[in-house]
């Protein structure tokens, strides 16, 4: 498979230490690979490759990924995909009319805990649920409002684990990182989702997942867009909505409104 990647900054280079991406497009040089210093200069040259990753500061992601698609190329963006709801129903439109790959990265359901959930909890026994989600303020000229840039993973989370259907407050912020989903089942029980230290808390039980086998959400979500038959474009202008319709850190969800 031959993939590209747009934006060589941290998520840049995670990706392709595992992809070893063919094609690299950043404003600096990069040594030793076939490297653009512009995005019109990749298109110019008509690379084919099997996906686009774009790793780009998320401001910039509705032009990177609208240019992108309209040349023919299948993309995967780094969340959030667009800080507009709006924007990211373009390119949605785009996509289906071309009938290409828009994701956006969802690499918390690839989490171990989140796959246990999956697998082990009926959505039907849960009254709600309350999650704290926080971190390192990123650097640079990238989203420096914690909504879209860590609220997005846990919005995400609503909609594949409950389809919306779950009451969940979502708390968000930078600061001492955090990551936390507390799940209150209509049995009064409280189950205790700790993605950070990768445990779970039950009854005064503990599942400790550091000791479980490793598993790699970046790969095994480019395998998912790849190989199987996943949906490849679901309606992220939709979690993106509920981002900007929220006006604090304290995002409160339910299948009415926020």
């Amino acid at each position: 498979m031959n993939f590209a990647i747009i934006g060589y900054g941290k998520m840049g280079k995670l990706y392709d230490s595992l992809l070893n991406a063919k094609y690299l497009v950043d404003l600096l040089p990069v040594a030793k690979r076939v490297y653009f210093s512009q995005i019109d200069e990749f298109i110019a040259y008509r690379q084919p490759v099997d996906l686009v990753i774009v790793t780009t500061p998320s401001h910039t992601h509705f032009e990177v990924v609208k240019k992108l698609l309209i040349n023919n190329y299948n993309v995967l963006c780094e969340k959030p995909l667009c800080l507009s709801s709006k924007e990211a129903e373009k390119l949605e439109w785009l996509a289906m009319r071309k009938k290409l790959i828009l994701y956006q990265s969802t690499l918390e359901r690839y989490n171990p805990l989140i796959k246990f959930f999956l697998k082990n909890i009926d959505i039907a026994d849960v009254a709600r649920i309350k999650s704290y989600r926080y971190g390192i303020q990123p650097a640079g000229n990238y989203t420096n409002n914690p909504r879209f840039d860590l609220g997005i993973h846990d919005v995400d989370l609503w909609f594949y684990l409950s389809n919306k259907k779950v009451p969940w407050q979502i708390n968000v912020g930078y600061g001492q990182p955090r990551r936390e989903i507390l799940v209150y089942l209509k049995n009064k029980s409280l189950l205790k989702l700790d993605l950070l230290n990768k445990h779970i808390f039950y009854n005064g039980s503990v599942l400790d997942f550091t000791k479980a086998s490793p598993n790699n959400p970046i790969l095994e979500m480019i395998f998912d867009l790849i190989y199987k038959n996943v949906a490849m474009n679901e309606k992220w202008s939709k979690e993106i909505k509920i981002l900007e319709m929220a006006d604090s850190c304290k995002v409160s969800l339910n299948n009415v409104k926020i």
